[in-house]
């Protein structure tokens, strides 16, 4: 049956007498900052609109923080809530619960006062911290019923330093239109009332001179994450992480990388937020941990990605397939330039990409300057972060199969992974689709007090050995390369019960040469009708915008053509509609869940297969 174990590969370089797969009998922050020495220290760790901290002022920020939070009362064990965007403090905040043993609870910012509330009082979080701009929208209505007594607030101006003066929009740069409110509610102006403490009064107020570092258990756990992706059930799930997953899936990052592109003082784009998986592992301890210096984003705009990476330049970043098509059609790199001659490690996650799209974006690339070959990578918050990514590529020499479809790397080295029959639980060879499993150090230790649901995702091998079923269609080949080829929720059956998967007919439409991004889901034909009818939402490029309808219509069944041509006729779209955007969710995957949420009307497709819609052909 085909297995694979990462750290049986060739593909991985080893050098330094390092132990990668070793357990590092270390809490994350001791594991974090116990990788920098002597000068490395004062390497600069975060730069914040131009403020920047090194390493050696972070642990001291850390220390001062975790004193503060020991002194008011927090210890090992304790459940403390971040509702915050990636400011400096986060970091601290973060590193500091990890020195003194408690468990940071992670909450999108963005969501509803209810959905920090109820991830506060699940956790019985003793503290909960937030930017002082959230606290009138998201806190204010929930403050009594939190079960902690007191909510830090921090301010965006909490990290600059010394006469550094802000931007004079500095709030808009954060949270936008609340700007205005930062101009009136500036931290120098208000009093700490009720529940609310300003940070910089709280760590004053909490000083502790005695001993404060938790016992180190790389075993204990560090993090609750919550994953994104759909639910059947409507459960809010909270993937439980230790300290050993966290610090294995950095040594792990670290080995994809080959050693003459491990360069610490490199800058890395952060943006992706930090209560994600993605952020928290790849983001934030994975970058820290290799001596990089973190741009920070607090408020990033999906649709200005690529005026971002133009003007912050960022050696190193990570995003969705989006971000990077968006960047591959900016106007001011469509010609033979230098202007992406700084990028060294571009990766892409979150979502599935198509050959094409890679092709475009290392095309923009070799344009612009750079040798780099986008990085494809595959993983999941219960894993997490990633757990496969492909190799350092020169597009133009390399023999790494990265124009296979589906492709998203070798499997790390510290993951082991396998395919089995979705049905039977049956082990299947390689090279044959099925559902993707891995077993790695940085998988989840569970779902928060969710038993159930973490056993029905989890497969134990004839060996006894625990893996995450990852609900994925895929398969592995014999070198340990991973091949992601559909979501097998995603699936849509017909209603003459033929099941067709979207990625394969998404990945063909998107060879058209008219297409910009496509997006295929299943739209059901009622409420109470079985089966649903596959459809293909379509954005044009630029110059193939504005045609007569006689004209879209062409467009859309010379795109219907080339599907016939590379598909079964059963498994393509059967309905075609252009759009002007495809809907994207706050991390900037596609929103399949929107787009299925409409009730089937012929009259708004262009239909290519009447089997369901006889009265409609000919029209």
């Amino acid at each position: 049956m085909g297995v694979i174990t990462g750290a049986e590969l060739g593909c991985y370089s080893l050098s330094g007498g390092e132990r990668p797969f070793g357990r590092a009998n270390r809490n994350a922050d001791d594991f974090m900052f116990g990788r920098h020495h002597g000068k490395d220290r004062e390497d600069y760790a975060i730069n914040f609109v131009g403020v920047r901290t090194t390493y050696n002022e972070l642990d001291a920020q850390v220390e001062r923080v975790a004193r503060a939070l020991f002194g008011y009362g927090i210890r090992q064990g304790d459940y403390v809530t971040f509702a915050m965007p990636n400011l400096p403090e986060t970091i601290v905040y973060i590193y500091a619960c990890w020195r003194i043993g408690a468990i940071v609870n992670l909450a999108d910012p963005r969501t509803n006062p209810e959905g920090i509330l109820e991830r506060a009082r699940m956790t019985r979080s003793k503290l909960l911290i937030t930017l002082d701009l959230l606290a009138a929208d998201k806190i204010d209505p929930i403050l009594d019923k939190l079960p902690c007594e007191h909510v830090i607030l921090v301010s965006v101006t909490d990290s600059l330093k010394g006469n550094f003066k802000p931007k004079p929009l500095l709030g808009y740069f954060v949270l936008g239109d609340r700007s205005k409110k930062f101009t009136k509610s500036h931290p120098a102006q208000m009093q700490p009332r009720g529940k609310y403490y300003w940070h910089k009064h709280f760590v004053a107020d909490h000083p502790f001179k005695e001993d404060i570092r938790a016992i180190n258990d790389p075993g204990m756990v560090a993090a609750v994450v919550y994953t994104s992706g759909t639910s059947a059930d409507g459960l809010m799930k909270g993937a439980v992480l230790t300290h050993d997953a966290l610090n294995s899936a950095a040594t792990g990052l670290y080995f994809t990388v080959e050693p003459q592109d491990r360069r610490r003082r490199d800058t890395f784009g952060g943006f992706i937020p930090f209560f994600s998986a993605y952020g928290i592992m790849n983001g934030m301890h994975v970058t820290l941990c290799g001596g990089l210096e973190i741009l920070l984003v607090p408020k990033f705009d999906p649709n200005k990605f690529a005026e971002m990476i133009l003007k912050l330049r960022p050696n190193t970043f990570l995003g969705v397939p989006r971000f990077y098509e968006q960047l591959a059609n900016h106007p001011k790199l469509k010609g033979k330039s230098k202007r992406l001659a700084f990028i060294r490690n571009p990766v892409s996650g979150g979502d599935k990409i198509s050959l094409a799209s890679i092709e475009r974006i290392n095309d923009c690339f070799a344009r612009n300057g750079s040798t780099a070959g986008l990085r494809v990578g595959y993983g999941s918050t219960e894993l997490g972060g990633s757990i496969a990514v492909m190799p350092s590529y020169d597009p133009a020499t390399s023999d790494f199969p990265w124009r296979a479809q589906g492709c998203v790397g070798y499997i790390m080295p510290q993951c082991t992974a396998l395919v089995i029959d979705p049905e039977t639980g049956e082990q299947l060879p390689f090279g044959v689709d099925g559902e993707l499993c891995v077993s790695s150090r940085n998988m989840m230790e569970e779902y928060f007090e969710l038993p159930e649901q973490t056993k029905e995702i989890t497969y134990i091998a004839p060996d006894g050995t625990k893996f995450y079923r990852l609900g994925d269609m895929g398969h592995l080949d014999a070198n340990g390369v991973f091949y992601f080829i559909d979501r097998y929720k995603r699936s849509t059956m017909r209603p003459d019960g033929h099941t067709v998967h979207p990625s394969p007919i998404e990945n063909v439409i998107m060879n058209h040469e008219s297409v910009q991004v496509a997006a295929v889901v299943g739209v059901p034909l009622g409420v109470d009708t079985a089966g649903a009818i596959p459809s293909a939402f379509v954005v044009l490029r630029e110059e193939y915008r504005g045609k007569t309808p006689e004209e879209e219509r062409a467009l859309l069944l010379d795109i219907d053509k080339l599907c016939l041509k590379c598909l079964p006729e059963r498994d393509r779209a059967i309905a075609y509609r252009a759009v002007d955007e495809i809907p994207y969710t706050p991390m900037g995957k596609v929103d399949f869940r929107a787009l299925e949420k409409e009730i089937f009307e012929p009259k708004n497709f262009l239909l290519t297969d009447f089997a369901f819609f006889p009265e409609w052909a000919g029209r």
